[in-house]
């Protein structure tokens, strides 16, 4: 399931995150840092943005273990689609705005 996890050093990852057999260790494939950058629309603001992490892992995941994990939830919509675009099927939450 893609989530977003928060570990001790303050990062946020986002990634397809799965348990071990004995719930020990998570491994987040695929993941992604969050960062925050200047908006190009809006001069002043910050805008969100996906930056990959760990991109030179051969497999091309990374395993914490759980006691080194803050929370892990869900992503909102935005930052689902945005996360599927790049790594996912391409298919994206319809959020009822045409």
């Amino acid at each position: 399931m893609i989530k977003i996890t928060k570990i001790v050093t303050g990062e946020e990852i986002v990634g397809d995150t799965t348990f071990n057999e004995s719930r020990t260790h998570i491994t987040i494939k695929d993941p992604c840092a969050i960062a925050y950058v200047p908006s190009r629309d809006q001069p002043g603001q910050q805008a969100m943005g996906l930056v990959p992490y760990a991109a030179y892992t051969k497999d091309h995941s990374v395993t914490i273990e759980v006691a080194k994990i803050v929370w892990s939830e869900e992503l909102v919509e935005e930052v689902y689609n945005q996360y599927n675009k790049v790594f996912g099927s391409g298919i994206q939450i319809f959020n009822g705005k045409i």
